[in-house]
């Protein structure tokens, strides 16, 4: 009864491990029997042989790169169109706002070329600012340098 009993108080004193190498695993399998496991679900030499042989001999692998290439090069020709119509209508969006800045460069001009001119500059000081024409215009004349 005393061995029983120190067998268990070593039991749980002692900090269990976890296993390693070839050291039975807690769900009875070890290594060689995980991997044999894993051979048992890969598919035969003579199953891959039949998929070929229905692919027309070529791998199945190689049909999917070829199917994921192929999805790859047109999605990238989408993006490239998409790309060059949305430049295309940037170009139109940017000349219709440079012929509505070039035709305010006009107007600016035209109106600039209007207040140099002589006879606005008469309309304006008589009509805003209520000047008058003189009447009549007296000249002085001026000595001239030589004569003092």
């Amino acid at each position: 009864m005393a061995l029983l009993a120190d067998r268990q108080n070593r039991q749980r004193s002692a900090p269990t491990a976890p296993p390693r190498g070839d050291a039975p695993r807690p769900n009875g399998l070890d290594g060689a029997a995980v991997l044999r496991a894993a051979a048992a679900h890969r598919p035969s030499a003579g199953v891959r042989a039949a998929a070929a042989a229905r692919t027309g001999g070529v791998p199945l692998r190689w049909i999917v790169g070829g199917v994921t290439l192929v999805l790859g090069l047109a999605l990238t020709y989408l993006v490239q169109t998409g790309g060059v119509a949305t430049t295309g209508y940037d170009i139109q969006r940017l000349q219709a706002a440079r012929a509505d800045w070039q035709l305010k460069n006009d107007q600016l001009r035209l109106e600039l070329a209007k207040r140099r001119s002589l006879a606005w500059v008469e309309a304006e000081a008589t009509s805003r600012l209520g000047m008058q024409r003189p009447a009549s215009v007296t000249y002085l004349g001026a000595p001239a340098a030589g004569a003092r």
